[in-house]
């Protein structure tokens, strides 16, 4: 059974007072789809191509406007451990395309998205 752990990636992480814009550069360099957003706390939200469009949409300026106000705050998440089914469900039930992945239930160890699963769904239909 495939678990999360062999599908996740690694978290590219932003700061919570970074721009609109930085977040939108980061997103296109890496060819990624989410954020992780840090502050001194620690990673405290997600920030993700749908938010960027939100602030398109409401014709914010991308230079001022800071990732921490249009993130999502304690994002959804699944422990690396976890089948697949377990995010795909998850995914499902709160509409979101992106899990926060963590380890023993608060270490933030990357990102598990809906093209990963594609991406092994696309190999054939493995247990999942």
């Amino acid at each position: 059974m495939k678990r999360i752990r062999d599908l996740s990636t690694g978290a590219v992480t932003i700061e919570t007072t970074d721009s609109l814009r930085q977040a939108a550069r980061e997103l296109a360099g890496d060819n990624i789809g989410s954020l992780i957003v840090c502050d001194y706390r620690g990673c405290v939200g997600i920030v993700t191509e749908r938010d960027l469009t939100r602030a398109i949409a409401d014709e914010v300026d991308l230079d001022t406007t800071t990732v921490e106000e249009y993130m999502t705050e304690s994002p959804i998440e699944v422990d690396r451990n976890a089948a697949i089914g377990d995010a795909i469900a998850k995914m499902n039930e709160y509409e979101v395309r992106h899990l926060v992945v963590t380890e023993d239930g608060n270490d933030v160890v990357g990102v598990v998205s809906m093209r990963d699963i594609f991406g092994l769904l696309g190999t054939g239909w493995p247990e999942l």
